[in-house]
């Protein structure tokens, strides 16, 4: 998830929107006008605890390797369940990540989270050296890294056979897209406040999109989200568009300042609702 203009991007430039999310990995900040929100109670959408579910750190290959670090959770039951990816827009570490997977496993999915910032090391703490580890490490590579931790979900006895599910954010949002119009065994794809996209780079996505966004968001902008809409429609792309009332960028994410929990509980009462729709 970014702020400021690190969610601005073009869709020209492959490396460009990687390049400049880095800002955001290596220092958080807030908007103008934004106010720190510290949570003094338990956040209305947090499910970490929940002891219908377990869930973790995981490891898993990219050409051939264990390089890459994940976040699983799944229902504690018995059974198969489809499975869900999760693509963040920065570190997966921040808890509303790991509670995302988490939320996915309480309404029957497995959810993953793909470290897709996994070139970045943890030493990284400037702009500069967040840029320089993150330099070379591309869109397309991004994506592969997706269908790495696809690959490993397609490997898991608990995880149900079929198609699977993309829900990311901001960037991970754009991503998402990319990934849905990349692989036939993506069923749905939800982003929440997507970076931008082109025609071309989407022409091939045709499964249904369900897009989450605010009306009060400061990157990304409604008159995106309708271009956004118009493109999927022009290609006969199923897709539903909510927009949230004075909602800002990142609603959903009780570790930030622009949480706002009942549009966070309705969007993720819509987005289960469509994932158990169109998985198949």
């Amino acid at each position: 998830m970014c702020t400021g203009d690190d969610c601005n991007n073009d869709g020209v430039d492959r490396r460009s929107f990687l390049f400049n999310a880095t800002a955001t990995i290596a220092g958080l900040t807030l908007l103008p006008g934004q106010t720190a929100n510290p949570q003094t109670k338990q956040p209305e959408t947090r499910v970490l605890d929940d002891p219908k579910i377990q869930h973790g750190r995981v490891i898993f290959k990219h050409n051939g390797v264990e390089t890459i670090d994940g976040y699983l959770a799944r229902p504690k039951a018995e059974g198969v369940f489809p499975a869900v990816l999760v693509i963040a827009g920065n570190r997966i570490t921040e808890e509303y990540i790991s509670n995302t997977c988490a939320a996915l496993a309480l309404a029957g999915f497995v959810g993953l989270a793909p470290n897709i910032f996994h070139t970045l090391p943890e030493s990284a703490k400037t702009l500069e050296e967040s840029r320089k580890a993150l330099a070379n490490h591309t869109d397309l590579d991004v994506l592969e890294d997706i269908e790495a931790g696809a690959d490993y979900l397609r490997g898991q006895s608990f995880v149900r056979r079929g198609g699977v599910g993309v829900v990311g954010f901001c960037y991970g949002g754009r991503m998402a897209m990319l990934f849905g119009a990349r692989s036939r065994d993506v069923d749905a794809v939800v982003p929440f406040h997507p970076g931008k996209v082109t025609a071309d780079e989407i022409a091939r996505l045709k499964s249904p999109v369900q897009v989450h966004c605010g009306t009060a968001d400061r990157n990304v902008s409604v008159a995106s989200i309708r271009d956004l809409e118009k493109m999927l429609r022009a290609q006969s792309t199923p897709v539903e568009v909510y927009l949230y009332e004075g909602a800002d960028h990142g609603f959903l994410a009780y570790t930030r300042p622009f949480y706002k929990p009942d549009a966070a509980k309705l969007a993720w009462a819509r987005t289960t609702e469509f994932l158990h729709k169109n998985i198949k």
